[in-house]
């Protein structure tokens, strides 16, 4: 697993040294720098991707994320035009890092590198890896059909960064895979297969729903059928996509990637709550703990204190242990760098203390109410 990632003159940053949990919760107000170190991850993932890292290079546009030029990534406070990303990990008891520094060339979408690690180094991290995930926060939206990736699904097991190939990777391993004990639902925990466990997870967002991926015969496409539970255990006519709201369809992905991934693989998601009910967004957030226990490393950026809070109550649990769980509250002055505070969780889900700003809204709210 990754133990950190450092920026320097990147974006929001001049120069930080991020530590990594098992599940990393990044929050903070809008324009922080959240987004910033996820697009960092991006940078790397899609550069390697493209063959552009091998060569020395950095693509800063791409399936992941696309950030403009060396213009738009160089932070606006720099000492010189350059930017770095620093990578760190242990191996075999040993802190080994990584570092690729560029110039900004103002006018340059591929950044070539001064500094880089050795070729033979790259293929360890699992940021490069089979099984890698990185879920946008734009999200594919209800849709009668899907597309399929032979390439993206077979080859490297990617749902896509807007998750559009999510239905086809349930046609081709709903029955496939068999998901970790330890991320299974806890109202069924005997059905282990992947279609099994979506749908029992989907459960927490809509009682009664089921999904089902349903090739469209000569094309490449695929139907995601959903229907509800009617009377005993039939279930009603099917629904499209589209007649079930937004909430489902963000969800799938995220519920998907979590019971799909394997131990020793990297999931990066953007506001997994997106269009969810408070309940749901507290049962994606323990979802998320839950795949962070299975030795999975989790990276997700939220605005929410629901998923916090099922964060919490996994570490309450004994699911997830308080030291594989880091809090990262990102704040930011104006005309000043990106900083950022990281209060501990203690065995019983408890903070060591509450940052100004760190998802306190409600309680400030109510205060002005019983005022």
């Amino acid at each position: 697993m990754l133990d950190y990632i450092g920026l320097e003159n990147f974006k929001a940053f001049d120069d930080i040294e991020l530590s990594l949990g098992n599940l990393t919760l990044l929050s903070g107000l809008n324009g922080s720098g959240k987004s910033t170190v996820l697009q960092a991850i991006g940078v790397l993932r899609q550069s390697f991707d493209g063959s552009f890292l091998l060569n020395g290079d950095l693509a800063l546009n791409g399936e992941l994320v696309d950030i403009g030029t060396g213009r738009d990534v160089l932070y606006q406070g720099f000492d010189a035009a350059e930017i770095a990303i620093s990578l760190g990990e242990t191996r075999q008891g040993q802190s080994v890092s990584y570092r690729w520094q560029a110039a900004a060339d103002p006018d340059a979408d591929v950044l070539t590198c001064s500094a880089k690690p050795a070729q033979g180094e790259l293929p360890l991290l699992d940021l490069f890896d089979q099984g890698f995930q990185f879920l946008r926060a734009d999200r594919i939206t209800p849709s009668v059909t899907s597309p399929k990736s032979q390439n993206a699904v077979r080859q490297h097991r990617f749902l896509g960064p807007k998750g559009e190939y999510t239905a086809h990777f349930l046609l081709e391993f709903g029955e496939q895979i068999t998901t970790a004990e330890i991320v299974r639902s806890p109202h069924e925990q005997r059905a282990g297969s992947l279609i099994a466990q979506v749908n029992a997870w989907m459960q927490e967002f809509s009682p009664g729903v089921r999904v089902e991926p349903v090739p469209v015969p000569m094309t490449d496409l695929v139907r995601l059928v959903f229907s509800y539970k009617g009377e005993g255990a039939a279930y009603g006519e099917p629904l499209r996509p589209t007649n079930v709201g937004f909430g489902l369809t963000h969800a799938l992905p995220v519920v998907v990637a979590c019971l799909a991934a394997e131990p020793n693989t990297l999931l990066v998601v953007e506001n997994p709550e997106a269009q969810l009910h408070p309940r749901g967004q507290a049962s994606i957030g323990r979802l998320l703990a839950l795949t962070a226990a299975n030795n999975v490393q989790v990276i997700i950026e939220s605005h929410s204190d629901h998923v916090l809070n099922g964060i919490r109550l996994a570490v309450k649990e004994g699911l997830l242990a308080p030291r594989q769980a880091k809090l990262h509250f990102f704040t930011r002055d104006p005309g000043e760098a990106s900083s950022y505070e990281t209060p501990a969780l203690s065995s019983e889900g408890r903070l060591s203390y509450w940052p100004a700003g760190f998802f306190d809204q409600w309680e400030k709210s109510l205060d002005r109410l019983l005022d």
